[in-house]
C-alpha cells in the first residue's frame, strides 16, 4: 500500500486536512485573476477575418507586459502569453498558437484563435472628451486597452497648461506638462498606424481671430512608454499651406489624421474666405526620435460644393 493512501487511512485528521488542501489547489487553479489596469470593450467571435460577429458581449481586456487576458462576460476566458517570435504571436493556456491580426485599426483587435476569429471592440465613449471635460477640476480619462490617459488643461486666458499622463506603461508612465497658446477644444485616443498600441491627440485652437490650429500627441511604444508625436509647421508645406489664415480644426477619419481649414484668396478678409475648404490627411509615421505626422494627401472642397 503506498504511504499516502496508508496515512490516509489510519488519521481522519490527515485525510480531512489532504483534502482540503487539493480542493484549496483545485480552486486556485481555476480561478481567474481581474487583473488592474484592465478596460470594458465588446467582444465576439465569427469564423473567418472577413465576417463580423453576428452578436456580442461585454467583456474586460487587458494588456500587461505583452500578456494578454480577455475575460468574456458569463463566458469563455482567455489568457494568451507572448511567445517572442512576433509582436502579434501568443499561445494559450492549452500551448496552442495564436495570432493577432489587423483589420480593425482603431476599431479593436483581432485574434485568430485555433477555431475561430475573436474580435474585441473597443467602447467608444471611452475614445474623446470635449474640452469641457478637459477643463473640469477632474480633467477627462481616456482609456484604449489597458492604457488609461488622463489630460487636464486650464481654460484661464491666451496662454494655458495643458497635462498629459499615462499609466499602464510597462517601463515608465508618463507624466507631461505643456504651455499652450490657446485653449484644448477636444481630445481622443486612436491607432491609426494600427500597430496594437493607441495614441492619445489633444487639439489646441490659439487665441485671437485667426484661431490657429496646434496640438500636443504621443504614441505608445510596444507597451513600454510613451514619445511625442511631432506635427511639422504647415507652412513648410506650399502646397498645403497656401491661402492659410488657421480657423483648422483636428479630427481622427479612419486610420488618418484629418486637419480642415478654410481657404483665402488674395483679399479675403478673415471672416469671409472665398476659397472653398482644405482638407490635409496625415499618416503616422516613426521617426528617429519619436513618431512623425506625415502629409498622405490634400483635398480641397471648393465653395458651393
Amino acid at each position: 500500500m503506498p504511504l499516502i493512501d496508508h496515512l490516509l487511512s489510519r488519521s481522519p485528521v490527515i485525510k480531512a486536512s489532504v483534502l482540503t488542501a487539493s480542493l484549496m489547489l483545485t480552486y486556485v487553479s481555476t480561478v481567474r485573476v481581474a487583473w488592474a489596469d484592465s478596460a470594458r470593450a465588446e467582444c465576439g467571435f465569427a469564423a473567418t477575418a472577413d465576417e463580423v460577429p453576428e452578436e456580442t458581449s461585454a467583456c474586460t481586456f487587458s494588456q500587461r507586459q505583452g500578456f494578454v487576458n480577455i475575460d468574456i462576460d458569463g463566458g469563455p476566458g482567455f489568457d494568451l502569453r507572448p511567445t517572442g517570435k512576433g509582436s502579434g504571436d501568443y499561445v494559450d493556456a492549452n500551448g496552442r498558437t495564436v495570432y493577432r491580426r489587423s483589420g480593425l485599426a482603431d476599431q479593436g483587435q483581432l485574434f485568430q484563435l485555433p477555431e475561430r476569429y475573436l474580435y474585441v471592440y473597443w467602447l467608444r465613449e471611452q475614445w474623446d472628451c470635449s474640452g469641457g471635460q478637459l477643463a473640469s477640476p477632474a480633467g477627462c480619462q481616456l482609456a484604449y486597452g489597458d492604457i488609461v490617459f488622463s489630460l487636464r488643461a486650464s481654460d484661464e486666458g491666451s496662454l494655458n497648461r495643458l497635462t498629459v499622463e499615462a499609466a499602464g506603461l510597462q517601463r515608465v508612465d508618463l507624466m507631461s506638462a505643456h504651455e499652450i497658446d490657446g485653449v484644448a477644444y477636444r481630445a481622443e485616443v486612436a491607432d491609426l498606424d494600427a500597430n496594437g498600441w493607441p495614441e492619445v491627440y489633444a487639439y489646441i485652437s490659439s487665441a485671437g481671430s485667426g484661431s490657429y490650429g496646434s496640438l500636443v500627441a504621443y504614441a505608445v511604444n510596444n507597451g513600454k512608454s510613451a514619445t511625442p508625436i511631432y506635427l511639422r509647421p504647415l507652412t513648410e508645406d506650399p502646397a498645403a499651406s497656401l491661402g492659410y489664415m488657421g480657423h483648422d480644426e483636428f479630427a481622427v477619419v479612419e486610420n488618418r489624421l484629418v486637419r480642415r481649414f478654410p481657404v483665402y484668396n488674395d483679399g479675403d478678409t478673415n471672416s469671409k474666405p472665398t476659397g472653398g475648404m482644405r482638407q490635409v490627411q496625415y499618416r503616422l509615421v516613426p521617426g528617429e526620435a519619436g513618431w512623425l505626422l506625415e502629409v498622405d494627401r490634400i483635398v480641397e472642397y471648393m465653395s458651393g460644393g
